[in-house]
């Protein structure tokens, strides 16, 4: 079974980090990836790093294994779907003679591995700013790396369980891959708010006076948070081997029970989601034709909404904005420094409020993906009788259509909850439709650069293509240099600096989609 596992992970893994594509695109995925993996593992020293220079390197392991697995509980949450679940390859893999809990391990260590990277890059350096402060004694280095290596256990198995109950119980309807996206949403939508209120928790809601220091009151926090955090702590800090094995026990013993417990239902859940429902009663009534444009804006549309990984991994941009926005709406103006842990930002925020919409919409941006979507079936979008330039507009418009109406909606609730002057009104709503018509084309040309059409499985477009990458973190970096500048900076008129970005934005998308109708993919 272990070999077999094995053979079955090396390819998934493969095919999810797409070793086949050219050797150029893979160099700058790779200095991508690599460039990211630094950024994050200097973030993170710093902040060990800090927690320690003001007394509280107790904190740093709690913090770390905290941390990492709420992180990583998110994010194997949408896209556990589209891994585990109703994934391209799956009649092939259950054709084959293993078994079915062989099929589950192999697809559940693509995930673990993924997240141990990531976990890896947080812990390490983490860990080293523990040293550099605590100076522990050897015992503390298998601890430190054996709790390294079963942290992404339990989060990656509680979010796969979160899919594996929500496709149990959206399976036994007609339309199940409807019913999984819309219960995936709500249960981020869930996610979301809750973060929201743990930012939120006041003094009142603790005893402070059972509190000696800062450091102890983290601690408090965070293994009410993620109890798993406490054996840790115990493990790490007073070397507690109790408190250690009992941690990779649960941590172990849980996973070998969800893949045992899975394997009974996973044929059933598959063929549930991946079983098409087709009308009987079906009648000729009149046709109606329309434009190429808007018949490929409707394919667009349906290949988005018919894909529960899609819709959750790019529209997070658009949740995030419209969950964040209502919320101002609730709390209030005073109390949204306290929701962030940030004081005093409600004193700067209405500067940079249509900057904040704009970062949050732009990260969904599908034209970064749409293309290479098309996967095999590239070919019969070439032969196609319509211009290059025309299949760019409909992926455009789509991205388009499902940005702009969050936006929207965001920059009224944020225009609603902080007031502003007539001219900080206009940039509020004006600002956000112009950086997602400029993220739009600046995603239809990275994916016309960057295309990745030999995939077995969209998760690996949709989340770990450098066209994806691109896409959410360009749109990311395109909306926070100016709230860099309005926060660093602020004395600068905010009305001012919005115009000059807005027309700037404005301009670089006019140049960049004339550039654009010129290529040819």
């Amino acid at each position: 079974m272990k070999s077999k596992c094995f053979l079955l992970f090396k390819v998934q893994f493969f095919n999810q980090v797409n070793v086949k594509s050219k050797a150029k695109t893979q160099v700058m995925v790779m200095v991508s990836m690599g460039i990211l993996g630094v950024i994050l593992a200097i973030y993170s020293y710093m902040i060990g790093y800090g927690l320690g220079s003001m007394g509280m390197a107790e904190v740093i392991p709690s913090y770390a294994l905290a941390i990492t697995s709420i992180v990583t509980l998110f994010f194997t949450a949408i896209k556990a779907n589209g891994v585990l679940f109703a994934y391209k390859d799956y009649d092939i893999l259950m054709a084959l003679p293993v078994k079915t809990s062989t099929v589950i391990a192999s697809r559940f260590l693509t995930m673990y591995v993924l997240n141990l990277i990531f976990t890896a890059l947080v812990m390490v350096p983490m860990g080293i700013s523990y040293i550099v402060w605590q100076g522990p004694g050897f015992l503390f280095y298998p601890v430190w790396i054996a709790g390294l290596l079963a942290a992404p256990l339990v989060p990656t198995t509680i979010a796969t369980l979160l899919g594996a109950l929500i496709i149990l119980f959206t399976s036994r309807f007609k339309y199940a891959n409807i019913l999984t996206t819309v219960v995936s949403l709500a249960a981020m939508i869930a996610v979301v708010l809750g973060s929201f209120s743990l930012g939120g928790v006041s003094e009142e809601s603790i005893d402070i006076s059972a509190i000696k220091s800062v450091g102890e009151f983290m601690l408090v926090q965070i293994n009410g948070i993620y109890p798993l955090a406490s054996l840790f702590h115990k493990a790490v800090v007073k070397l507690d081997m109790v408190s250690f094995l009992i941690y990779l026990v649960i941590s172990v013993g849980w996973y070998y029970l969800f893949v045992k417990v899975l394997s009974l239902r996973y044929k059933k859940m598959n063929t549930g989601l991946m079983t098409y429902h087709t009308r009987s009663d079906y009648k000729m009534t009149s046709l109606s034709a329309g434009s190429p444009l808007k018949a490929l804006w409707k394919k667009e549309m349906k290949r988005f909404f018919s894909s529960t990984p899609y819709i959750l991994n790019m529209g997070m941009g658009i949740i995030l904005a419209v969950v964040f926005s209502i919320a101002c709406l609730f709390v209030g103006r005073d109390q949204i420094g306290t929701i962030l842990n940030m004081p005093g930002i409600q004193d700067v925020i209405g500067g940079v409020l249509p900057f904040v919409v704009s970062m949050l919409g732009c990260m969904s941006c599908t034209t970064s993906v749409s293309l290479s979507l098309e996967g095999k079936s590239i070919g019969i979008l070439k032969s196609l009788p319509v211009s290059p330039e025309l299949v760019y507009k409909s992926k455009i418009l789509m991205n388009l259509t499902l940005i702009l109406p969050a936006m929207l909606i965001s920059s009224a609730c944020l225009a609603i909850c902080f007031p502003q002057s007539l001219p900080g009104v206009v940039l509020i709503f004006v600002t956000p439709l112009v950086y997602g018509t400029f993220t739009s084309i600046f995603g239809m040309f990275v994916n016309i650069k960057m295309p990745n059409y030999e995939w077995t499985n969209e998760i690996s477009v949709i989340k770990q293509s450098m066209s994806s990458m691109a896409g959410i973190f360009g749109g990311m970096i395109n909306g926070g240099i100016p709230i860099i500048i309005l926060v660093v900076f602020k004395d600068l008129d905010p009305v001012v600096v919005g115009a000059i970005f807005t027309a700037a934005e404005a301009v670089l998308s006019v140049l960049l989609f004339g550039y654009l109708k010129k290529l040819r993919f």
